[in-house]
């Protein structure tokens, strides 16, 4: 069938670090902005480089744009500078016109400004010194918006017992910052609500009036209003007030907002009887009992006289004048000593010299945004607002496996790559480990944002190889209460409830809802507790004697003796899936025994010490910290789990995974310990070897629906065809969409009362806590033979291959074979087997030959030929698992002569041949394309650095910079 790609096209091609191509050898530093406004930088709060550099070569960028700075030499630097207001916010919502509140940015209010030292000049803000012409008619008024937001609570929440019936992960109609929830009680009609009260549930929010200004009105201008009402349960109808006092409120208009949806009023104030020369207040009163609503935001605008206020700071917003023209603007009350900017366009201000008393501006045929101040703000070194960065360019091509890390957990994150570079069994990876904080500069223009992470994603996938796989290491808050802008230490996830899964979905050609990649989360806090999970990856892959991981264990709970029933029933009805061939395996069945709504505590340390259970499966009711037939915590020593077989651990019950809620205290069975499912992942020596399962709400059908695809997948497969359990949950979430085919529009996402899909909302929040590229439950040998390992290393330029068997039947011998690609492979050698054999038996090859970079190799382990019907019938072939290794030797292609000013020739040192090539600049624009041969001709081209991109005829890319002399 047809799926629907509603999203995937705002991220191909579009991944925030395009403006660094030709600068990641620069020196950088970061520059962070809180505040609207002029920033002072100390040049003696830079690094030494930048001190001593010629300051005219310094350059600042904000959000892959150059600045024009004001002021640059020995002593400072000023430059026009806004904090965040969450732009980016809107990638993240479906559909992105629901974003409704442009004045709440989700997770960052802090803007990043990065300065270097350029190759060439940088940008400075044009001056301009126009002689006062008074036949030019004074400009009298200008645009005045005033702005109020409130921002104590979040409009999806749980604290109150009146919440969405249902959440979806994703950011949709409504979601947004919002004041506290109104009325604080409930009664036939509730007070009238002229300030925001502090809210219960943000510690230290503080309350903020209703109060508009309404200053200095020009002429006959009539103030209009915008305001921003959030539904927060049920259908309130608000009365809507103003008046020049509380005690003097007429009402505006009545609004009725539905359940949690927003709901935007406009309307004109009256002069006679809204406001003074004091200002005026709203008022807001609800009038249907159990029933809630909050401001989010309100504007008031108006034409307002050109009077600075004796403020330090005020800007005048001007309407189009027509370009070339000249406006007189006489600035009443300005402050002392005031300076001037044309602030219209951010990035690109301008200084204009004159008098407040008459200042002459020239324009450009568009509004003008003027600036008059005699403030500038420090930026404060001590505070952490300057730091440097490195920008690190990174070739998608060059990597496949993808650790994002929280900062403090980079030595951890790197020990894990190692592993998965050269200690892991099997496929060798090729990892990369970046800081989330490097994410945000490279990838989101320094501005924390899970946005970085899907366009890091999507860059890395941008070869066109989408075999890969990403682990996120470290926590993520979002608990509405609990969250903290700027995301310290954290590696964010999507939405409120988390999923990482929309940290993936619908990139290059995958369908919304789908991982492009598999995705996996370690919610750890230090290193040692990542080292101890790795350390249970590495005895989980060593292991030889693997038997005991047919055994899985099910569990089921149940309010009442029908819901028991009915969830063990699930169980034992997709039970027949592991009983059966290829996996063989043996089901044991708890259900609870007590048909009521209370929690059973249940001991499974024989089933895990002794016996060992390959999967433990549970489907019942459940929260974080406990479920309603209860394993309980492994690390609770009243239960004595001591197991060194490591289950996987599979949790179809409300909440139990979710591990955003911010509780990461090491005490267990209270609500607020850390999450169950994280106790058992982080568990040093014990527990589970991966935990999934969902996040937040956990519906009967719509999670026995999930087990019908999932245990096939599972236990359906052989070990050889079996995907990661990353690639499983993957497969699982590609079946559901095509088998529910949930689209997203507006009719059925304008709000979130309208439409929820609980498939879509379970498949979202499905989480992968662990490796996603572990290959779980292996049982059975892949060969004819027991083959305990399969290892490659390079021996100089040689590659060493050994295996081992510990047991053989009806082998007549292994052909070695070698791929470049781990597609194409050629065979380069045979060794002869043992036939028939019980013991164990070590085999090596010498590759003499290995191909440059990076070599693959597989066994085919074939069987000896025997006599049917008289005749002879060849032995069966069998493959085994593939394995890498990396040759320090030239790269698998060359070009020469490099740098050169008349043509290279490309040589490949891969078995394949040159298909096409085409090249690109260094900022990524298409220069020549469909080439053929080998020779490129650089006659016709300017000096400068060019990437020269090959495909081969097996669909092979390669990809090397040239230099045009």
């Amino acid at each position: 069938m047809c799926i629907p790609d509603a999203f995937s096209q705002k991220w191909g091609g579009a991944h925030g670090n395009e403006w660094l191509a030709g600068k990641y050898g620069q020196q950088w530093v970061r520059i962070g902005v809180g505040a609207k406004g002029i920033h002072r930088v100390a040049i003696s709060s830079l690094p030494a480089a930048f001190q001593s550099a010629d300051k005219a070569k310094l350059q600042l960028w904000h959000r892959g744009n150059q600045v024009a700075i004001l002021k640059a030499d020995d002593t400072e630097i000023l430059f026009f500078g806004v904090p965040n207001d969450g732009a980016s916010d809107e990638l993240l919502y479906r559909l992105p016109t629901s974003r409704k509140n442009p004045y709440f940015s989700t997770f960052s209010n802090e803007s990043a400004y990065f300065l270097t030292i350029g190759a060439e000049n940088g940008s400075r803000a044009a001056v301009e010194n126009t002689a006062v012409d008074n036949g030019v008619g004074a400009t009298e008024f200008h645009n005045q918006v005033e702005l109020k937001t409130y921002q104590t609570e979040y409009t999806h929440f749980t604290y109150y017992s009146t919440r969405p019936s249902t959440f979806n992960s994703y950011f949709e109609d409504g979601k947004t910052g919002t004041g506290s929830r109104l009325p604080l009680t409930t009664g036939a009609a509730s007070p009238v609500y002229v300030t925001n009260p502090a809210s219960a549930s943000q510690p230290g929010s503080v309350a903020s009036n209703f109060n508009f200004a309404a200053k200095n009105i020009f002429g006959g201008s009539i103030p209009k209003v915008k305001l921003l009402l959030s539904g927060r349960g049920n259908a309130a109808q608000v009365q809507v007030k103003v008046g020049k006092t509380s005690a003097a409120l007429r009402s505006v208009t009545t609004v009725n907002t539905f359940d949690f949806g927003p709901q935007e009023i406009n309307f004109d104030l009256d002069p006679s009887v809204d406001y003074d020369a004091n200002g005026g207040t709203f008022g807001f009163q609800n009038v249907v009992p159990s029933s809630w609503f909050s401001v989010s935001y309100f504007t008031v605008s108006y034409d307002q006289t050109i009077d600075a206020q004796g403020l330090n700071t005020y800007q005048f917003n001007l309407p189009a004048a027509p370009d070339g023209s000249k406006s007189r603007v006489p600035i009443a009350n300005p402050p002392a000593n005031p300076l001037f900017y044309d602030i219209s366009n951010i990035d690109s201000p301008r200084i204009i010299q004159g008098a407040a008393s008459n200042l002459m501006v020239t324009r450009n045929g568009a509004a003008l945004n003027l600036l008059v101040t005699n403030a500038a703000q420090n930026i404060n070194v001590a505070a952490g607002k300057i730091s440097t960065v490195t920008f690190q360019e990174i070739s998608p091509a060059s990597y496949n496996y993808l650790i994002i890390a929280a900062d403090n957990l980079a030595a951890s994150a790197q020990a894990f790559a190692t592993y998965r570079q050269s200690g892991s069994p099997g496929v060798k990876y090729d990892p990369v480990v970046v800081k989330v904080k490097d994410l945000y500069n490279e990838f989101n223009y320094g501005e924390p944002s899970p946005v970085a992470i899907k366009r890091f994603v999507d860059y890395m996938i941008s070869d066109g190889n989408k075999s890969k796989f990403l682990l996120l290491l470290g926590k993520s808050i979002t608990r509405p209460d609990k969250v903290v802008k700027e995301l310290p230490d954290e590696v964010p996830t999507v939405g409120f409830p988390g999923s990482d899964l929309l940290l993936v979905d619908g990139l290059r050609g995958t369908p919304d809802d789908v991982p492009a990649i598999p995705v996996g989360r370690i919610s750890a806090q230090t290193d040692a507790e990542v080292n101890a999970y790795l350390a249970k990856i590495q005895a989980y892959e060593a292991e030889k004697t693997v038997a005991w991981r047919r055994n899985v264990l099910h569990i089921s709970g149940g309010k009442d003796l029908g819901e028991i029933n009915q969830f063990g029933g699930y169980l034992s009805t997709i039970g027949t899936t592991v009983a059966s061939s290829p996996f063989n395996g043996s089901v044991t069945a708890k259900l609870k025994t007590q048909a009521a709504d209370v929690i059973e505590e249940l001991n499974i340390a024989n089933e895990i010490n002794n016996t060992g259970m390959g999967m433990i499966s549970y489907f019942g009711h459940g929260s974080t910290y406990r479920t309603d037939l209860n394993p309980g915590y492994v690390t609770d020593p009243g239960k004595g789990y001591n197991n060194t077989k490591f289950p996987v651990l599979f949790y179809n019950g409300c909440g139990v995974n979710n591990v955003f809620s911010g509780l990461f205290a090491t005490t267990v069975n209270t609500s607020s310990s850390r999450p169950l499912s994280l106790d058992w992942l982080l568990a040093p020596g014990k527990g589970a070897i991966v935990v999934f399962g969902n996040t937040w709400d956990a519906y009967a059908s719509t999670s026995n629906e999930y087990l019908d695809r999932l245990y096939p997948v599972i236990f359906s497969k052989t070990d050889k065809d079996r995907g990661t359990i990353g690639q499983i949950l993957q497969d699982v979430a590609l079946q559901t969409k095509l088998a529910k085919g949930y689209t997203y529009n507006p009719g059925q996402n304008s709000r979130v009362a309208a439409y929820y899909d609980a498939d879509r909302a379970n498949i979202h929040q499905v989480l992968l806590q662990g490796d996603p590229a572990l290959k779980i439950l292996i049982n059975e040998a892949p060969l004819p033979v027991d083959l305990i390992y399969f290892n490659a290393k390079t021996i100089g330029e040689k590659v060493e291959l050994t295996w081992k068997t510990a047991s053989e039947r009806n082998n007549s011998h292994f052909i070695i074979e070698r791929s470049y690609n781990a597609r194409n492979f050629e065979e380069v050698g045979r060794v002869e087997g043992k036939g028939d054999s019980n013991s164990e038996v070590t085999y090596s090859f010498v590759d003499s030959k290995p191909f440059s970079g990076r070599s693959y190799y597989r066994l085919k382990q074939v069987d000896l030929d025997a006599v049917v019907n008289g005749s002879i019938q060849k032995g069966e072939e069998t493959l085994s698992r593939i394995v890498s290794v990396e040759v320090d030797k030239t790269a698998a292609m060359s070009v020469s002569p490099n740098p050169s000013s008349e043509y290279f020739e490309i040589k490949l040192e891969v078995p394949t041949q040159i298909s096409k090539w085409k090249l690109v600049d260094v900022n990524g624009r298409l220069i020549k394309d469909n080439g053929t041969g080998s020779r490129v001709n650089l006659t016709n081209l300017s000096p400068g650095e060019y990437i020269v991109e090959v495909t081969t005829v097996n669909g092979d890319k390669y990809t090397k910079k040239v230099i045009k002399l």
